[in-house]
């Protein structure tokens, strides 16, 4: 294959990983709501992880629209949107529904895409801003260390939303293949490491999964086991009757 036939295939898989990120940007959107119906507590909603995701977006979108990479552009102005959403939502939950610092926090936001925008066109060239997304990148999986660290504390693989994992990994597949074909350095990387911390956080989440099934069979199994029941009948029996057989004197 020729360069231009591999860059067709690169596009196609750069097109499919764009459909699945719009899914991995919306599905934040489930514990948001529950946050707002007061299901969840604010910990449990991944607002920090949402501010580098937004940030990172910011500087990706930039980055396509330098390189005009429509798959990028699109794809980081949809999650760029979207995040912002989210995050709008957890500032006023964290500042406590204080909206003036809601608004002061926002605006901050603002003039950081302002000012990140500046550089990405007039100051920065343009491998830098793909460096820069790629530290937000690391930033941003570093942040899911914190449900890990969560979910071994508690043993609760809920906490680990394991559709937006298996979301993140579909999609840094896609683009890890689209930056391979494509032979941009920026692309490989971060999804490189969005493959690697995916696989992390799957094998965290069906391990506890599979210890809490295993569980919960042997409990199921013990309850269900007449033999168990029996034993258990047995013994208490003989405890009813040992004091009395003990408080008899030989004659």
């Amino acid at each position: 294959m020729d360069k231009d036939e591999l860059k067709t295939i690169g596009d196609i898989f750069g097109w499919i990983g764009t459909v699945i990120t719009f899914y991995f940007f919306a599905a934040p959107g489930v514990p948001f709501y529950k946050l707002l119906r007061g299901q969840i507590k604010l910990n449990d909603a991944p607002g920090f992880l949402l501010i580098f995701s937004f940030l990172n977006c910011i500087l990706w979108f930039n980055y396509g629209l330098l390189l005009d990479r429509p798959q990028m552009y699109s794809t980081n102005g949809v999650g760029s949107g979207l995040t912002l959403i989210f995050v709008t939502i957890f500032i006023i939950f964290f500042t406590k529904q204080k909206y003036y610092l809601a608004i002061l926090c926002l605006c901050g936001l603002i003039a950081l895409i302002i000012v990140i925008s500046y550089l990405s066109y007039f100051v920065i060239y343009y491998k830098y801003v793909g460096y820069s997304a790629n530290v937000f990148n690391v930033l941003m999986y570093i942040a899911t260390g914190e449900k890990i660290y969560r979910v071994f504390q508690t043993k609760n693989y809920n906490l680990m939303p394991i559709f937006s994992i298996i979301g993140a990994f579909l999609s840094s597949s896609c683009w890890l293949i689209y930056g391979i074909l494509d032979f941009e350095i920026n692309v490989i990387i971060p999804n490189a490491l969005g493959v690697v911390f995916s696989i992390i956080q799957l094998i965290v989440y069906f391990y506890f999964y599979c210890k809490k099934k295993s569980e919960e069979k042997i409990i199921e199994n013990d309850a269900s086991d007449p033999k168990t029941d029996e034993a258990l009948t047995t013994t208490a029996s003989a405890t009813m009757i040992s004091p009395i057989a003990s408080s008899e004197k030989p004659k």
